[in-house]
């Protein structure tokens, strides 16, 4: 049973990606307007071009470069043969992402050039179904690079794609403010709860809460911050990202500006990689 319904996820999982979206987004608009709350068209439209951006240049890198490079990787260096029709190996595989998650996540977070793109993610003022498909298409730059660990290990790369859907419909109903009341949940899994505060820009909850599905990376590295006080949302310092324009720059145009300014090639390189101010 386990193993016809693994084949039938991961046969259909770009459905059952599409059909999650569409829905949450949609459950989200009539939720708003029956409670007869605000509804921001600007910020909306904004997240749908910042994500359909990155849906375009992943599609564009994956089909030119990253699907061949980890087809050849997994058919000529792979170091184990991992069976898929195992739910063991799933699971395994699972874990190790979500692991690996945590850590490029919390780099994101600590060095400059990387935050100037994942800060797109961050710039909305509110959270809810539809800033969460506020992704930057820089990510999808350098993040495919970090997944050549999955054919080197011996899982296909093509299989994989279904872990990688699956932890985006988990991300996206996390991003809600939904779900006030702690259960064990919050012990195991990042939570909505979790989650806004890893978006809070309150000074408590800076740098936490890094976890993709399990927030026991935090807990265990000391990144776990529990929900307190009310998150605020958005940018510190009073930087905004609200345009369509200012999602597709990020934060470049600032950090490059200051990384020019700084005296000599060595010293610039060294800003980027800081952690941001």
């Amino acid at each position: 049973m386990i193993r016809t319904l693994l084949h039938w996820y991961a046969a259909h999982a770009g459905l059952v990606f599409a059909v999650a979206l569409v829905g949450a987004l949609a459950g989200e608009r009539v939720v708003l307007v029956a409670r007869r709350r605000r509804v921001n068209v600007g910020d909306d439209v904004t997240s749908v071009v910042s994500g359909v951006s990155f849906i375009v240049a992943k599609a564009a890198l994956s089909k030119l470069v990253m699907l061949s490079l980890s087809l050849a990787v997994y058919e000529r260096f792979r170091l184990f043969d991992l069976d898929l029709a195992n739910s063991f190996v799933w699971i395994g595989v699972f874990l190790l992402r979500d692991g690996i998650y945590y850590g490029v996540h919390r780099a994101e977070h600590r060095v400059r050039v990387l935050w100037a793109s994942h800060l797109v993610h961050h710039s909305p003022e509110d959270i809810g179904f539809w800033t969460a498909v506020r992704v930057p298409w820089m990510e999808a730059f350098y993040k495919p690079w970090l997944g050549l660990w999955v054919p080197l290990l011996g899982f296909n790369p093509a299989a994989f794609v279904a872990l990688d859907v699956l932890a985006a419909i988990i991300g996206q109903f996390q991003h809600t403010t939904l779900g006030r009341r702690r259960t064990w949940l919050d012990a195991v899994f990042v939570t909505p709860a979790a989650h806004r505060v890893h978006h809070g820009s309150n000074p408590e909850y800076l740098d936490k809460n890094f976890g993709a599905v399990l927030i026991v990376w935090d807990r265990l590295f000391g990144t776990y911050a529990p929900e307190v006080a009310p998150v605020r949302f958005g940018l510190v310092g009073g930087y905004e990202l609200r345009t369509p324009g200012d999602a597709l720059r990020g934060g470049y145009p600032r950090l490059w500006a200051a990384a020019r300014a700084q005296p000599g090639l060595a010293a610039q390189g060294r800003y980027l990689c800081a952690p941001p101010a």
